[in-house]
């Protein structure tokens, strides 16, 4: 049924009170008016009876439209310095910044979808002390050199520095996400424990590519990568293999014999192999502070890092800076994302 607008009823109840005789409306005039605005004549009669009542109190007639009807309220305003007022946990989820703010949460994802909003992401950072401090600021001077010539200070080529860090790897991720197509089958992922997913660590080095004279490629960089594993017979048969026979199995606990074990018989030998002819045999290798590493006083590394004319110490990166190991900033991150998109056994049931 269509709603008169109030100045519809004011003009139905004009041409009623023009058309009336004795205080009633002529024959056949409420009929006229229903056809002309298209409305049902119980309309116009209840609109004159109210007016009629209105007139008998002494009242101004007021035929208006009584109903409240959905008022268009404008957009709430985004106050930014009552959002900045706000306690920082109390702004971690819309549903909490909304009730601090006094608006619907839909009123909030709409300031984050048009940007009034930021959403922000943070991470812990490691805490530096002023002696930490102090000796990321000594390590950054050791990297520059100040020509007088020139009057220049440069940043050292580094081109004798090679990283060298662990990684553990895990065989598959606790939650992956999939894009399946509709009605398709949910993948079943199965292992004994979350908790204790297979894992295995490796020991990794990099170092800056070098070029000759001419431009070319002499050295990509790239020392190696091993895992920290061990060959043992197994202790009896199952239905995978017989008793006695070679299996390799990770070491869970790397203690620093281990670690000297790792780069006396795999990580120098790589150096000594792979390392051009041509380029300065002194190199540093750069580790963290781990408690499994050792340092350069150690004879058993003395002896193989100083044979055969080489000049090969271990240099600790400053307390708290990862991100001065370029293996932790990339290179593991590359070899990670690979490695989750290899099907490995027994994965999924």
């Amino acid at each position: 049924m269509k709603n008169l607008t109030n100045l519809e009823r004011s003009k139905i109840n004009e041409t009623l009170l023009n058309n009336n005789i004795n205080g009633k409306p002529r024959h056949g005039i409420i009929n006229e008016v229903a056809a002309r605005f298209s409305v049902d004549r119980k309309t116009i009669t209840r609109l004159w009876m109210e007016a009629q009542k209105q007139r008998a109190s002494s009242l101004p007639v007021n035929v208006s439209s009584k109903k409240k009807g959905n008022k268009k309220v404008g957009r709430a305003i985004l106050d930014e310095e009552k959002l900045k007022s706000i306690d920082l946990l109390d702004r971690s989820t819309q549903h909490s910044l909304a009730t601090h703010l006094g608006v619907s949460q839909s009123t909030v994802s709409r300031w984050v979808m048009s940007k009034q909003i930021r959403s922000h992401t943070n991470a812990l950072k490691p805490g530096l002390n002023d002696k930490s401090k102090l000796a990321r600021l000594i390590f950054s001077l050791q990297h520059l050199v100040y020509y007088e010539h020139t009057k220049r200070i440069v940043f050292k080529d580094q081109s004798n520095i090679i990283h060298m860090d662990e990684k553990w790897f895990s065989k598959t991720k606790p939650t992956t996400r999939f894009y399946l197509a509709k009605g398709e089958t949910n993948p079943h992922r199965c292992v004994q424990s979350k908790s204790f997913i297979e894992k295995v660590m490796f020991m990794g080095a990099v170092g800056r590519p070098l070029y000759g004279s001419n431009g070319k490629l002499i050295f990509d960089g790239k020392i190696g990568i091993w895992p920290f594993v061990i060959e043992i017979p197994a202790q009896r048969n199952s239905k995978n293999r017989v008793a006695g026979t070679m299996e390799t199995k990770c070491i869970e606990s790397i203690n620093k014999q281990v670690t000297k074990d790792m780069i006396i018989n795999r990580v120098l030998p790589a150096i000594k192999a792979k390392w051009p002819s041509n380029v300065s045999k002194r190199i540093i290798i750069q580790q963290d502070n781990a408690r499994p590493h050792f340092r350069n006083d150690d004879l058993d590394f003395k002896r193989v890092a100083t044979s055969d004319g080489w000049e090969i110490e271990l240099a600790y990166q400053t307390p708290n800076s990862l991100d001065l190991n370029v293996l932790d900033l990339g290179f593991f991150r590359s070899i990670q994302s690979l490695q989750q998109k290899k099907r490995q056994s027994n994965w999924m049931s």
